[in-house]
């Protein structure tokens, strides 16, 4: 094989991890990145992820992919990104997905298309294809006051707590600001903190007029979705991890996917983070990940870069997954890609460049940053994850933006 060449490598892969003991990892310089692991999933397959697939077949990648794999190494030797993790969705549903540098700098264990990366605010679209879902189910609609569905909701206006809907809260337009969550301390505090913070927190404007990117918005969102579909007989975080695990990521495939640090150390193909104090050397951060993270829906789900791509090729698939099931429907899935105010929709940001129409969403948390981006009318994604904040983070913010020049210097 011409190893200068991308291929996808189209063979069977199984998710089935073990598990190892954690300890610190000193800094070091990183080697010279090398492609660590390879593989696709074929456009006919009847699962997110192969397995038992005879192989490998080799498929050479579209030009344009292979000008974005080259782009991706310079770009990660350029900035000393430690690992990153990335999948393409090609047009006729293929998925590629390629792993450079190391999960554990110290040890040179590569990161492959099964390592787990915290997503952070990546999840949030999930949120509201979870509320698209319920909305199939009859369980309310996008404008159904909050307090209808969940009639503890309160806040610190009582006429614009009758008035809120889940509409407002995904959209980032409730009236709750953003630094409604700095005294939180994630550490320590329930989703019952979570609830008195908005209650009591002066709001910015009446529901549905200011946009103002908030967590503690997303949070509810997830929250109440979880609620009204446990009937109420879940707390609010077992509740909301249980649906979406129920009617969105089980459904796609993603079962490596995890809201548990604690369970995603155990495995053995998980990514530390790190940061870049001189700009060269990473250096293993600190954590300040946590077991039921109060502010789970609003991004704190573990996952690895295939099943997220099988998430992306279901939005681009019009809510049907890879392996053939219909999520959710096509019509209430495109309610979550329509902008409400300054190119906000419902956990995405949807605007047009280089006349492409772009979805997309950024993460950042944990030293971890990632994006996650569409364009529907080529049938084209991306999926980036990056275990260093300081390092990744203008690649995660230029990548969806330079993919699109990328296919018009094709001709596409």
């Amino acid at each position: 094989m011409n190893t200068n060449r991308p291929y996808i490598l189209l063979f069977g892969l199984i998710l089935g991890l073990s598990c190892r003991g954690l300890s610190s990892v000193p800094s070091t310089n990183i080697p010279t990145l090398e492609p660590q692991a390879t593989t696709a999933i074929p456009a006919s397959s009847s699962s997110p992820i192969p397995s038992d697939t005879p192989g490998p077949i080799q498929k050479v990648l579209p030009e344009w992919a292979i000008e974005f794999d080259e782009y991706i190494q310079e770009t990660m030797s350029t900035e000393h990104i430690p690992g990153l993790a990335y999948a393409l969705i090609l047009p006729d549903g293929t998925i590629y997905a390629q792993g450079y540098g190391f999960r554990d700098v110290a040890q040179e264990n590569p990161v492959t298309p099964n390592t787990l990366f915290h997503i952070a605010s990546t999840q949030k679209s999930m949120n509201s294809m979870l509320v698209a879902v319920l909305i199939d189910a009859g369980y309310f609609d996008w404008d159904t006051p909050l307090v209808e569905i969940y009639p503890d909701f309160q806040l610190s206006n009582p006429e614009y707590t009758e008035q809120v809907t889940m509409r407002h809260l995904l959209s980032m337009s409730s009236g709750i600001p953003d630094f409604a969550e700095d005294n939180l301390d994630v550490e320590t505090a329930s989703p019952s903190d979570v609830l008195l913070a908005v209650a009591s927190t002066n709001l910015l404007s009446a529901p549905g007029n200011v946009f103002n990117y908030s967590n503690l918005s997303a949070t509810m969102a997830g929250y109440i979705a979880g609620y009204a579909h446990s009937g109420g007989q879940a707390d609010l975080y077992r509740g909301y991890v249980e649906a979406l695990r129920a009617l969105v990521l089980e459904p796609i495939g993603m079962t490596q996917a995890t809201f548990s640090v604690t369970e995603a150390r155990s495995r053995d193909d998980f990514s530390y983070s790190y940061t870049l104090p001189n700009g060269v050397a990473p250096q293993l951060a600190e954590s300040y990940d946590v077991d039921e993270d109060p502010l789970a829906p609003a991004g704190s789900l573990k996952a690895n870069v295939l099943e997220l791509a099988a998430y992306i090729a279901t939005q681009i698939n019009s809510g049907v997954a890879p392996n053939g099931t219909r999520i959710v429907s096509a019509e209430n899935l495109r309610e979550t890609w329509r902008p409400v105010l300054e190119g906000y929709a419902l956990g995405w940001e949807n605007l047009r460049y280089n006349n492409s129409q772009l979805v997309y969403h950024t993460g950042s948390y944990d030293n971890y940053v990632s994006v996650m981006a569409f364009l529907p009318e080529e049938h084209i994604g991306l999926v980036i994850l990056i275990n260093s904040e300081d390092a990744g983070y203008d690649l995660t913010e230029d990548a969806p933006y330079d993919l699109i020049d990328i296919l018009r210097k094709h001709g596409l």
